[in-house]
């Protein structure tokens, strides 16, 4: 196989991002759905949107494994497959999602999740603790966001 290190390390990756996207998917419809904040309660309409775009995340989950076998069957040479799969998993379930999440954060009259709840309580001796390690992952996705970048317009994937 033609597979190398910057590949490999690539395809797990990508493999654990999308793992990681369908727990928080998942994590999403659960804490929705057991809150009880009435005017999330009675919006239904919210509930089985969220539901449905959690079962649309587990599709495309399984359909980019199918799309990373396909890809490996090529020896990885351009993975057509697996990027276009990304660009589907993100436009037609990430993207709506967050809108999801927009409306939810709109209607709703507490924090919902008890992450958030921790995050923002007030004199909380982890919140600068919590602040930094924020900030050390959005440097750490920038920067792998960059070296995929320069990643694929060295394999000319552009």
């Amino acid at each position: 196989m033609g597979c190398t290190c910057k590949r490999l390390f690539f395809i797990i990756g990508l493999i654990v991002m999308e793992l990681i996207d369908l727990g928080l998917d998942w994590d999403f419809f659960v804490e929705v759905n057991k809150t009880d904040q009435e005017k999330i309660q009675r919006n239904d309409e919210l509930k089985y949107s969220i539901l449905a775009f959690a079962i649309i995340g587990s599709v495309t989950f399984i359909l980019q494994l199918v799309a990373i076998y396909y890809d490996s069957r090529k020896n990885y040479s351009h993975l057509t497959y697996s990027t276009t799969m990304s660009f589907i998993s993100t436009w037609f379930e990430d993207v709506p999602q967050i809108m999801l999440a927009i409306w939810v954060a709109s209607i709703s009259s507490d924090l919902i999740s008890n992450s958030e709840k921790f995050k923002y309580k007030r004199n909380s001796s982890c919140l600068k603790t919590l602040l930094v390690l924020d900030l050390i992952g959005g440097i750490l996705l920038l920067g792998a966001s960059v070296f995929l970048l320069i990643e694929l317009r060295f394999d000319n994937y552009s």
